[in-house]
């Protein structure tokens, strides 16, 4: 197998994020992207067994995520915010998954979107035991997470709109591996959100910030509101 050099790989797939830095845009505390990068041990009746990773970190150093690792960590956000079950379900329900699509890495291809959805909903819903009603809300959730990212013709994920309280909210933030570095900017511009930030600490007002970068002063708002400083944990 020819392994590709950083010029020859897609740009999305190239290690360009810190756990810290991932962990911070995606709204979760590190060691919880550390668990879904590099799996977790776990104790069993006379000694301890290793869960496998669920996310396939792009880089040889799992503590560096992809552009494309944090689209498969954002969608599986999706499935453990709203149904807090076993992460060893939701690997079952994803193993399954690509396997029926003969997808290795499913969550980043538009595949998933169609035809995945439903196979994990079926699939996960058998693991837990759901109701219908579980079912559906499990698929509602998901798909709402889904409409998070935008795809290139080839059907592969080529922007992501991270969320924090709820995948429905506005779009505020946006992650593209070609503007700005991949580094998040603030939504329909080239700015990085850092800037703001920056600008914001300095004491400058959200509706001087919302003039110079015209756009929605509520825009400026949430986005200090929900996305200035830390991730919640």
């Amino acid at each position: 197998m020819t392994i590709k050099t950083a010029e020859q790989r897609d740009p999305r797939d190239v290690p360009n994020y810190s756990l810290g830095e991932a962990a911070r845009w995606l709204g979760l505390v590190p060691n919880t992207l550390r668990v879904w990068l590099q799996g977790q041990a776990y104790a069993v009746r006379g000694g301890t067994r290793r869960a496998k990773p669920v996310v396939h970190a792009a880089a040889t150093d799992p503590t560096t995520l992809s552009f494309w690792n944090l689209v498969e960590c954002s969608v599986l956000l999706t499935m453990r915010k709203q149904h807090r079950v076993s992460l060893q379900k939701v690997r079952k329900a994803l193993d399954y998954v690509g396997r029926h699509l003969g997808r290795r890495r499913p969550l980043i291809e538009q595949e998933f979107s169609t035809d995945g959805v439903g196979l994990f909903v079926d699939h996960y819903g058998k693991l837990i035991e759901a109701s219908k009603q579980g079912q559906t809300a499990i698929r509602e959730v998901l798909q709402a997470g889904l409409t998070r990212i935008e795809r290139d013709e080839e059907g592969l994920a080529a922007r992501l709109f991270p969320w924090r309280d709820d995948p429905r909210e506005a779009r505020i933030v946006a992650l593209d591996a070609r503007v700005a570095f991949g580094q998040p900017v603030l939504v329909n511009t080239r700015i990085p959100v850092d800037v703001v930030f920056d600008r914001f600490r300095a004491g400058d007002t959200i509706d001087a910030l919302a003039a110079d970068y015209r756009v929605a002063g509520e825009t400026i708002e949430d986005l200090v509101r929900k996305w200035f400083g830390s991730a919640a944990a």
